[in-house]
C-alpha cells in the first residue's frame, strides 16, 4: 500500500492530473490478497486522499503470471540482476534502478525506511464501515473504493464496562517515579488505551481482545500502566509491586505483558533511572515518605 501511494504522489498525479479513477490488478494471495482486510483498509484510506474511484481486479488463484507486470518488469529486473549477490538493501535497489530496455523500459526504485506493524487485527465492524461496492461479478475478486469517509463505527459495547477501581497509592504517581508529571500520564493512558484497542494482540480474536483490555479484574488499566513504567524505569521486583497495590504477582506479571514497549505503540520506555529501586521500601523513600507512611 505505501508503495501505491509514494507512486501516485511522486508521479501518478503528475502523468495523470485529470484522472478520477485508478484500476488496480492484484494478485489473489500476498499482502494484497482479496482476503487481507488491512489492504481493504488501506485502499479506502488511500481513495479519500487523493479523490479517486479504487477499483481492484484480483487474478483468480493460481493465475496471477497472467500479470503483465510479472513479464514486461519482473523478468528483467530478474535479468539484470542475475548471478550477483544480493548482499544489501542498497545493492538490490541499485540493481533494480539499473534496469532497462532497448525498447524504453526505464525502473525506479527506492528504499522505504518506514517500518510497519505486524499481526494487526481489523475488525468486522470497521469492514463494515469501509465505502467499498461488490462487482455483480466475483464481488469477492472485484470491487471499487469510493473516496468517501467511512461510515462511523458503533460504539463497542464492552467499552461500557466499568473498570476496578484504582490500586496504586496517590504518591506512586510521583513525577520522579513515573517521570512525567499528570497531564502527560493521562495523555500517555488514553494513547495506550486507544492503541490496544486498535491493535490487540495477535493471538486474541477482537472480542477477547477488548474483554482482556476493559475486563473487570484486579488492576485497572491505570494500575497496569503504572506498574509497568516503575519495572521499566526502576526495575522495581513483582512482590513490592504485590504488597504496594494488594493484589497477587499474576496480576502485576499480566500487566508487564501486556503494556510492553513497542516502537510502533506509543507505549514507548520511560528512561531508565540511574539507580534502581527494586522493593517496597525503596519507592517511598525516592519521594520522601518514610516506611510507616507507606499505606497498605
Amino acid at each position: 500500500m505505501a508503495t501505491l501511494t509514494r507512486w501516485w504522489r511522486g508521479e501518478g498525479r503528475e502523468r495523470y492530473p485529470r484522472a478520477r479513477r485508478l484500476l488496480i490488478t492484484a494478485d489473489a494471495g500476498g499482502s494484497n490478497g482479496y482476503r487481507v482486510r488491512a489492504w481493504k483498509k488501506h485502499l479506502a484510506e488511500f481513495a479519500l486522499s487523493t479523490g479517486l474511484d479504487v477499483t481492484v481486479c484480483h487474478f483468480p488463484p493460481g493465475t496471477s503470471k497472467w500479470n503483465k507486470i510479472e513479464h514486461r518488469l519482473f523478468s528483467r529486473v530478474s535479468t539484470n540482476w542475475r548471478g550477483r549477490p544480493l548482499t544489501s538493501h542498497e545493492v538490490v535497489v541499485a540493481l533494480i534502478g539499473a534496469t532497462s530496455t532497448a525498447t524504453g523500459l526505464r525502473v525506479t526504485a527506492e528504499l522505504d525506511p518506514d517500518s510497519y506493524p505486524t499481526g494487526v487485527l481489523v475488525s468486522d465492524q470497521v469492514m463494515d464501515s469501509l465505502p467499498i461496492t461488490a462487482h455483480h461479478w466475483h464481488g469477492e475478486w472485484n470491487y471499487t473504493l469510493r473516496p468517501e469517509s467511512p461510515a462511523p463505527l458503533p460504539e463497542p459495547r464492552l467499552t461500557q464496562r466499568e473498570q476496578p477501581e484504582d490500586r496504586a497509592p496517590a504518591w506512586l504517581h510521583h513525577p520522579t517515579l513515573t517521570c512525567m508529571n499528570s497531564a502527560q500520564f493521562a495523555q500517555l493512558l488514553a494513547d495506550v488505551e486507544q492503541y490496544l484497542l486498535e491493535y490487540p494482540p495477535i493471538s486474541l480474536s477482537d472480542r477477547a481482545a477488548r474483554q482482556r483490555i476493559l475486563r473487570r479484574g484486579p488492576l485497572s488499566l491505570t494500575d497496569r500502566l503504572l506498574v509497568t513504567l516503575l519495572r521499566q524505569r526502576w526495575n522495581t521486583q513483582v512482590q513490592a509491586l504485590t504488597t504496594l497495590l494488594g493484589t497477587h504477582q499474576s496480576a502485576i506479571t499480566d500487566a508487564a505483558r501486556e503494556i510492553t514497549p513497542d516502537p510502533h505503540s506509543p507505549r514507548t520506555p520511560r528512561p531508565k533511572a540511574p539507580i534502581k529501586a527494586p522493593t517496597a521500601t525503596d519507592l517511598p523513600r525516592l519521594v520522601g515518605r518514610t516506611e510507616d507512611q507507606n499505606p497498605k
